[in-house]
Parts: C-alpha cells; structure tokens; sequence
C-alpha cells in the first residue's frame, strides 16, 4: 500500500480522485516546418501551384523526419506517396507569393499531425526523439590570416548565426546580438579558453543553459577556402563535449553560403547528440505514483501546464489533492532517467526517497523538514 505524507488533508470527493488528464503529447513547433521555399513552373499558373505545394509539403516532411530520427536510421527509409504524405499534414500556410502566368514561387509553413507521424515511424520500425531541450547559446568565434573576432568587426561567422538560428526543432539555438553587455560579459580569448563562468553568464542572459563555442577557422584563397570549426559544448550538468565540422567552398560558391552550411552541420551534430539521448521506447515505460508539494493552486496550475505536452508523458490521474499536495498516477513511456531529463527541460526535478517519488522545480527545497508516514 503506498503510503503519503504526513499531517497532509486530502481533499474529499470523488471527482476530485478520479480526475484523468490526458496530455498532449508534444510542442506544436517540434511539428511544424517553416520556411520551406518552392519555385515551380507548369503550364498555367494554378498547375505551378498545385505542383509546388505539394513539393513544399513532401519537402517539408523530409525536414520533419530528419528532425525527428537518426541518419543511420533513416537510410533505406522508402518516402511514402504524396496522398500519404498530405493526409499527414495538418494543415499549411504560403506568404511571400509570386506567380506569373506559368510560375509560382513561395515560402510556405506546414504543420503534421504528430500522432500520424509517430504512427508512420513506429510502424517501420524507426526510433526518433521528440523531447526538446532547452535552448543552447552559440559563441561564434572568428578565425582568418591570424585575425580572431567575437564581437569585432568583421564577423561573417556570427553574422550566419544571427540570420540562420534553430529556433524550433528538437535543440533551439540562440545567438548573441553582440551589444555592450555582450562585449563586456566574455571575450573570444575567454570563450575559446572555456571560461564557464563568464560563458554561464552569458547563456542565462539569453534564457540558455548551455553555451555552445564554434570557432571557425578559414583558411586558403579567396573561393577556395575550407571551414575548420571547432566546437566545445560546455554543460554545468556534465563535462565539456567537443566535435569537429569540415566544409569547403565549392566552385561558384560564395564563402558565406560555405559558412551556412557549416553552421547547418554544427546544429545537425547538436540535434543528433541529443536525440541518440533521448530515443523513446515505446514498448519500455511504466507508472509512477509521485508526490508534489505545491504552495497553492495556482502553484499546481503553473506545474501542470509544464508536465502537458512532455513526450514521454501519456496520461496523468489526480489520485488526491491539498492545499500543500498532489499525489498523482503518472504513465510514462521510456525510462525513468528519460522522464527524468523531460521533466528538467521544464525545470522540475523528479526525484526519489526510500519508495516515494516526487516531483519539484529545480533548485527548490520543499521536501526539506517534510515526514513521511508508513
């Protein structure tokens, strides 16, 4: 018989017990591709139409399967027809339109419908992740004939990021705008000498945990170069991770499109290194019963809102409720370590004590001076 805090009084009623919450089961924009550009030419303008829709939309999904699963996992996949791949749309917007009498040419933001999606995978047998993390923070250093910049001058390697940040998919990125504060708070030396606590401090300015160092180095002729990046992600939780990035400049290729691509592969790295973390297996999980102290209700309301919409979180019942407590029934899929990462990116803290689980925001301390009864 599980067993609860002590000198805590539970709230009568059986409706109350008996309250089912189903969750949805993941952030829209894990979903949702933007900026998906076609330029289609057909006979009339309505055929170019037609056709670039649904090359946007087949686009699109390609962009949202390799957002979602692994290279690796991906080869040999067989991409489904278009009458599949449009019954999974959700539904799709266009802005930036121009047509001519044979031409169309758009930008255009499709939404999937994730259970279809999940269901797509899992019935060929494909893992993926759906977990997003919280945002990491990118400092890009700039290396070129002995020159080295972080905030000087020119930047062209910052200048990329500034233009081309991940704000959706599975790791969000952000980039420094490089003001005063900036300037003041770390130096390319510092970054590129791993200083965690100037480069913590730059990440929290921005709402990040994690701050990522890309030194790109640029060497060779003028339409030639290569790209040598050096990457360095620093994790107060872990040690610092570091990887490479190779590109060079193609024929008819400006630099600058060569440090797109780069800064495309260092995001692809970030992306895979958290989704081999966060794989799910649907045919592991189990239930909880957790505990959460909460000051109120509206403390519980503003818990309740993270735990809807974590991936690995399938259905939630209130067994019972104070004005200091909620005991719930918690289903989950995966592990308990991955609903212990998913509950972190919403900064609450899942812990245990002898055979109880709770339930807190992180950095809190409201299990301290609480008994537990037998």
């Amino acid at each position: 018989m599980l067993t609860s805090l002590k000198n805590i009084k539970m709230l009568a009623g059986a409706a109350m017990a008996a309250t089912i919450m189903a969750f949805p089961a993941a952030a829209q924009d894990i979903f949702t591709v933007t900026g998906v550009h076609v330029d289609e030419r057909a006979e009339t303008a309505a055929a170019a139409r037609e056709q670039a829709l649904e090359i946007g939309q087949r686009q699109a999904f390609e962009e949202v399967i390799a957002r979602l699963t692994l290279p690796e996992d991906r080869t040999g996949l067989e991409m489904p027809e278009t009458a599949v791949i449009t019954n999974m749309v959700r539904d799709f917007g266009v802005s930036n339109e121009k047509t001519s009498s044979v031409r169309y040419i758009a930008d255009m933001t499709v939404r999937f419908k994730d259970d279809e999606l999940r269901r797509f995978l899992r019935f060929r047998d494909i893992s993926f992740a759906e977990l997003q993390s919280k945002p990491v923070m990118i400092v890009p250093v700039y290396r070129s004939n002995n020159y080295v910049s972080l905030w000087d001058d020119p930047n062209p390697w910052r200048e990329v990021w500034s233009r081309n940040v991940a704000t959706s998919g599975l790791v969000p990125i952000k980039a420094p705008i490089g003001d005063l504060t900036d300037i003041s708070t770390i130096t390319a030396e510092q970054a590129e000498g791993g200083s965690m606590e100037r480069l913590a401090q730059l990440a929290k300015r921005y709402g990040a945990d994690v701050a990522v160092v890309a030194s790109a180095d640029v060497t060779g002729p003028q339409g030639g170069e290569s790209v040598d990046v050096s990457i360095t992600r620093y994790d107060p939780n872990s040690g610092p991770q570091i990887f490479g990035v190779q590109e060079k400049t193609q024929a008819g290729e400006t630099l600058n499109e060569t440090l797109v691509r780069a800064a495309k592969s260092v995001q692809d790295q970030l992306a895979d290194g958290w989704k081999r973390a966060n794989l799910i297996n649907y045919s592991a999980g189990g239930n909880l019963m957790v505990f959460i102290p909460i000051t109120g209700l509206g403390d519980w309301a503003g818990i309740e809102k993270k735990l809807i919409g974590l991936p690995v979180v399938r259905n939630s019942r209130v067994i019972a409720m104070s004005k200091r407590e909620v005991q719930l029934s918690l289903d989950y899929v995966g592990s308990t370590n991955q609903l212990q990462t998913a509950l972190n990116q919403q900064n609450l803290n899942l812990s245990r004590m002898g055979e109880l689980w709770f339930i807190q925001p992180s950095g809190s301390d409201r299990l301290q001076g609480l008994s537990f009864g037998g």
